[in-house]
């Protein structure tokens, strides 16, 4: 009797530890063909951005550390974006020689797991908001940005796997929208359509 309850007690333990999750994300993103903005950018990675990990614990643990996973990603993104780029620590205050300045923020992450949907599948939804400043550091626009992610498990050799690839999908998603998307927020169109008129004024191109 006591060697069947100790084989059941190892059992479920072994059960509840297969039922945690922890995955840091790949960082290992492929450079976007683009044409670049005319625009000199700041970036703006607070840190919270930087170390950001998420957590949740509904029916299995899962801890998912994308922090810098996504702050790679931006970098790459905004280096390909914009025609130069400088790395910030602060929002400016006053002439920074910069024209616009990004400062993305997670809202809010999503995940759908086999064990939820009954489906052999991960997704995971990833909204950010992403703050945008002109070079003088005042408010521009507040732009909601959301992506997704979803990889089958069947073709993974781990619960892990599969979670890194259905995020590595979202944050591919969230490189794409950023730079087909960027231009068409309507106050970035219309800081773009009035700047970039004026800078080719000042230098006598356009017709």
């Amino acid at each position: 009797m006591h060697r069947f309850f100790g084989a059941a007690t190892a059992i479920v333990l072994l059960a509840l530890a297969g039922c945690s999750t922890s995955v840091t994300v790949d960082s290992d993103f492929p450079e976007p063909v683009n044409h670049s903005l005319p625009v000199r950018a700041g970036l703006l990675l607070e840190e919270d951005f930087l170390a950001y990990t998420f957590e949740r614990d509904k029916g299995r643990d899962i801890t998912l550390a994308l922090g810098n996973a996504q702050g790679e990603l931006f970098r790459n993104v905004a280096n390909h974006l914009f025609v130069s780029v400088r790395e910030l620590e602060a929002l400016p205050q006053g002439d920074s020689g910069l024209d616009l300045v990004l400062s993305p923020r997670v809202e809010d992450i999503q995940l759908a797991t086999p064990f939820d949907t009954k489906l052999e599948v991960f997704e995971v939804w990833i909204k950010y908001n992403i703050r945008v400043y002109r070079g003088d550091g005042e408010p521009l626009a507040d732009w909601i940005m959301t992506a997704y992610g979803k990889t089958p498990t069947r073709f993974l050799k781990s619960r892990g796997e599969a979670l890194n690839r259905a995020t590595v999908v979202a944050l591919r998603d969230a490189g794409a929208r950023l730079i087909i998307e960027f231009p068409r927020v309507p106050a970035v169109y219309n800081w773009l359509k009035d700047n970039i008129r004026e800078k080719d004024a000042s230098t006598g191109a356009g017709p």
